[in-house]
């Protein structure tokens, strides 16, 4: 009789769930983000690679610069252009947030509503504002008779006025974060030494706020060195070519040059990347810390004359915001600029043509809701993982998720819907059902990936509050990690979920860059139906739709905002155990 053999079984050793969750999180940014932003880069060097079958090594490619007058003028135009904001700009928002928060006066909190305003608003509807005002035919001739203002404003020094107006709250709200506390020690000392109060600002606020305003200005300088709306909305009335414009056309011309796209994109990432590593640097050579455990929130005093101040900030929140909506609003209510402003040149027939059937600026904002209420969840769900790996885990790569993250804020939009393009126009992916290129998915994909590090930095200060003690002791009595993120984690940083679902909605309707590149012919967005029809003349249309459209996206977000405290309330309390008990009937 033969005795039985005893089989070993082979024990594979199972992973922890959040190193499950970092795995997965680790993949999906690389989806994303990694991927295209790599494959658009290599094309500098390998031009056509995955894409063609003649394609090589060729790093020459990266000196043609030097033979390429149109290179050259995008690259002087972009760094002149966003060079000037940043300084022009930074003073600005700098020296606005510096008024605010000295001195009181009626009317100091139009500068907050005219900084968040210009903050959320798309940069080609602030510049199609601009442009209607300023050109020949636009509203200030109409209004004043005279083209003078067209001949200072199409100037490279006139557009980085522009900017610098519409870039400010980069500053502001940098500057304005940094003043909130103060050591009242440090003033008191001045003061004891015979100092009056602008010498105490100048030899001992100001220097204190230099990290705000490098801050602030190199943000300025990133935003609009990689801004597409600018350019596109000027490419009808002003040439004036700029890296993201070149890029643009380098794809779009035909035949296609993926080196083009590819070189260009690479220039654009590295000076970017410097940018960064300057401030960086600037930031390590001196220490800035001033708060003690006697600092408290800055109280300003009243002004001697408030309405001196109350004047300028109205006649600067007029120049600002004023100008480029209120020509946007006065062109969508007339037949015709040239008429100049009358009761007979008011209609409402652009409004009428925008709700009536047929309409593609209509069909256009239906597709772009949908997708940006897409691209709101899928953003806030990933950014809510992101932030609970970074926050509660130990996974090795949390380093790498960081970075990742974080590298898209430093990615123009641009680049990389470029990337997404030699990604998933692969002809490798058709043979596996993976063809995603001109299908409105790819919309949704590179919406929330360019929306993560909105939605996660929007969460990330509420899970730093929640205690881990409460996610040890569900884990302790055997609930599994989903379920803990679902009954403590989510309920808990509900109204930061909320804030992160309106803001990349909202923000996301008006992605001109994603949706001018990926968007398929026969796929009518927002965006482009918008900067089409500007671009056919029909500017009362054109205006028409962004109003309109615009109103609708705030009315939508007032009531999600709305709905969504409401059931925070009613959710919130399920939060303080994972065992809740149903009570006694």
């Amino acid at each position: 009789m033969s005795t039985p053999t005893t089989r070993r079984s082979l024990a594979i050793p199972r992973l922890p769930a959040s190193d499950i969750l970092g795995w997965a999180v680790i993949g999906a940014l690389m989806v994303l983000v990694g991927v295209p932003v790599i494959f658009v880069l290599v094309q500098a060097v390998f031009p056509g690679i995955g894409l063609t079958r003649d394609w090589g090594f060729s790093p020459q490619t990266l000196a043609e610069i030097a033979e390429r007058p149109l290179w050259q003028q995008s690259l002087r135009n972009s760094l002149v252009l966003a060079g000037g904001a940043m300084i022009g700009g930074g003073l600005l928002g700098f020296a606005l947030a510096v008024l605010r928060h000295t001195v009181r006066f009626p009317g100091a909190r139009l500068l907050d509503v005219c900084a968040w305003v210009l903050l959320v608003t798309p940069s080609f509807i602030l510049a199609q504002g601009w442009v209607l005002f300023a050109s020949p035919s636009g509203t200030f001739t109409a209004i004043f008779g005279s083209t003078v203002l067209a001949d200072l404003v199409f100037t490279p020094g006139g557009l980085i006025v522009i900017m610098s107006l519409t870039r400010f709250p980069l500053s502001y709200l940098a500057t304005t974060a940094a003043l909130h506390w103060e050591d009242p020690a440090l003033r008191h000392a001045a003061a004891l030494s015979g100092a009056r109060g602008w010498t105490i600002l100048r030899t001992v606020r100001l220097p204190l706020l230099a990290p705000a305003a490098l801050s602030g200005a190199v943000l300025i300088f990133i935003d609009t060195i990689g801004d597409f709306g600018l350019p596109a909305a000027l490419s009808a009335s002003y040439q004036f070519p700029t890296l993201p414009y070149s890029i643009y056309a380098s794809v779009r011309q035909s035949p296609v040059r993926f080196e083009l796209a590819g070189v260009l994109s690479l220039y654009l990432v590295a000076i970017l990347s410097l940018s960064v590593l300057i401030y960086l640097r600037l930031l390590r050579r001196h220490r800035f810390a001033s708060l003690t455990a006697q600092s408290v929130a800055f109280v300003a005093p009243p002004a001697r004359r408030p309405w001196r101040w109350s004047a300028l900030v109205v006649a600067f929140a007029a120049l600002s915001l004023g100008v480029p909506l209120g020509s946007s609003l006065y062109v969508s209510l007339s037949h015709s600029v040239s008429r100049g402003p009358s009761w007979e040149n008011l209609t409402l027939e652009h409004y009428r043509a925008i709700t009536t059937g047929g309409s593609t600026i209509l069909e256009g904002a239906v597709n772009s809701l949908l997708i940006a209420a897409a691209v709101a969840v899928l953003a806030t769900i990933l950014g809510f993982l992101i932030g609970v790996v970074l926050t509660f885990t130990r996974f090795p790569g949390r380093g790498f998720i960081d970075l990742t993250s974080t590298i898209t804020l430093a990615i123009p939009g641009i680049v990389l819907a470029v990337g997404y393009i030699f990604v998933w126009n692969q002809p490798v992916l058709s043979h596996v059902g993976l063809d995603l290129y001109g299908r409105p998915v790819l919309l949704v994909l590179a919406g929330t990936a360019a929306a993560v590090p909105v939605a996660l930095r929007l969460q990330l200060g509420a899970l730093a509050q929640v205690p881990e003690s409460q996610l040890h002791a569900a884990a302790l009595s055997g609930v599994p990690l989903i379920r803990r993120l679902r009954t403590i984690v989510a309920p808990l940083i509900a109204p930061a979920v909320l804030s992160a679902l309106v803001a990349v909605f909202a923000s996301g309707v008006f992605d001109l860059a994603a949706t001018t590149m990926l968007a398929p012919p026969s796929f009518a967005t927002l965006p482009v139906e918008i900067l089409r029809e500007y671009d056919r003349g029909k500017y009362g249309y054109a205006t028409a739709g962004a109003i309109f459209s615009a109103v609708v996206i705030i009315g939508l977000a007032a009531v999600s905002t709305v709905i969504g405290r409401r059931l925070t309330r009613r959710v919130a309390p399920t939060a303080t155990s994972p065992h809740r008990k149903e009570p006694a009937r």
